[in-house]
């Protein structure tokens, strides 16, 4: 109404509030330009009278201030001034205390890009945590460049150049650790093409744009292609016995729970299964549910991997269950608060390949607990389970369209025979080589 009564009479209207005497007045002015001011009059101690303003008014809180959003920012302005104080100094000082820490924030921005390398790799390593990858993102910096090569560690990432990254990568080559180099040097592109993305990916964290990442040098290296061939090493079937006899003769231990889980499961990611709880165990189903967290952003929403208990492997679950302490505590861990880590589990599988070998029982040479998820691949082929079954079993090869989104068959039937199959065939049983297929 008093906006109307500004437009016909093309005078501004004041709109005051009541207020106490000497503690100054909340107004809003209308003008005949439809304009609707909300300011604060108000008496200085010098005796001068001073109008500041609020903000612009809007009942709908969007293009200005709501009606009771601006009382309680003149609120703020009627206490300064019945505590004496020049309401404009002190709104001044305000504004120059944010300018300062604007340019503090800038100043800051400017100098972390300035920050080193191994800063920058950090935050890139954080972007992981939940992935497997996390660990070995971090071990294979700290061993193979911050360690042996701390100046370039400490460098400005913005200032590093492909030929520091070259003499890195060619010393674990002349190591013959091909393999390393070429992890190394993925991990170091991924790196530098997060913090060139940053800018522009709010997914990413804000942090990264501060290095001020213009190109990214490892692109300039080559990708080492040669050394990230696939690998080949399964074992035999007598290798595969000797290694079960030796597995079963071991001492009862959280590692070796977990390894026999793993091979019983038909060769398991020991990442995954060792962040098993009790509360991912069905023991009345006969199931166990594993998180697959491999794959890019699938740690936010991991897939449910869903596996039959076979009676061999009921004991080992039940001692587990037994010795965790509740349904969110791992139940392969010593403590009973923190998961084995996946090479402690190692260990045990270096120790028996080291027993196998004084013994004479290896066939084509060393092995490691990476070639067991082969070897169990490889001896459920031969027992003619097909691949699709053996894609459920060891969840690998599931990201297509038609798994994503049409096939709801949970192959619980078809991976439980399968799985008989193959625990028959590693304890050295007689097996039906009956083909387990999928549903047509």
């Amino acid at each position: 109404m008093a906006t109307s009564k500004a437009r016909a009479s093309r005078k501004d209207i004041w709109l005051t509030d009541p207020g106490v005497r000497g503690r100054g007045r909340f107004t809003i002015r209308c003008t005949p330009s439809g304009a609707r001011i909300c300011m604060y009059r108000y008496t200085r101690p010098d005796g001068t009278r001073d109008t500041v303003r609020v903000g612009d008014y809007d009942p709908q809180g969007v293009a200005g201030l709501t009606l009771h959003q601006a009382r309680e920012r003149a609120g703020e302005l009627v206490r300064l001034a019945g505590a004496g104080s020049n309401v404009r100094v002190v709104l001044l000082e305000r504004e120059e205390a944010q300018v300062a820490g604007a340019e503090a924030a800038l100043a800051a921005r400017r100098s972390a890009a300035r920050g080193s390398l191994a800063a920058m790799y950090r935050v890139y390593a954080n972007t992981l945590q939940g992935r497997e990858s996390h660990y070995d993102v971090l071990s294979v910096f700290k061993l193979h460049l911050s360690g042996p090569f701390p100046v370039l560690a400490a460098r400005p990432a913005a200032k590093v150049k492909a030929e520091e990254l070259r003499d890195v990568l060619a010393r674990l080559i002349e190591a013959g650790k091909g393999r390393t180099a070429a992890k190394l040097r993925a991990y170091l592109r991924a790196a530098f093409g997060m913090a060139m993305r940053a800018g522009l990916d709010p997914t990413l964290p804000e942090a990264l744009t501060a290095f001020d990442i213009q190109v990214n040098p490892a692109d300039r290296l080559p990708s080492l292609a040669q050394f990230s061939k696939a690998l080949d090493r399964a074992l035999t079937l007598p290798e595969l016995h000797a290694f079960w006899r030796r597995l079963e003769a071991a001492p009862e231990s959280p590692s070796r729970d977990a390894l026999m889980a793993c091979m019983y499961l038909g060769g398991q990611r020991p990442t995954q299964l060792l962040r098993l709880t009790p509360k991912q165990v069905d023991v009345s189903g006969a199931t166990v549910t594993l998180l697959d967290l491999k794959g890019r952003n699938r740690h936010a929403n991991p897939r449910r991997h869903i596996l039959p208990i076979l009676d061999d492997l009921l004991p080992v679950i039940r001692r587990r269950l037994a010795l965790t302490e509740d349904a969110e505590s791992p139940m392969f861990s010593t403590n009973g608060r923190v998961p084995l880590r996946k090479e402690t589990v190692a260990l045990l599988v270096a120790e028996i390949a080291k027993d196998m070998k004084e013994a004479g029982e290896l066939q084509r040479g060393p092995f490691s607990m990476r070639d067991l998820r082969r070897t169990a691949e490889t001896h459920m082929a031969a027992l003619g389970i097909s691949s699709d079954v053996r894609a459920q079993i060891q969840s690998h090869g599931l990201g297509g369209i038609q798994a994503r989104h049409y096939d709801r068959h949970d192959y619980m039937p078809e991976k439980r025979a399968a799985l008989k199959q193959w625990a028959m065939r590693l304890r050295n049983l007689p097996t039906a080589s009956k083909r387990t297929r999928a549903p047509g």
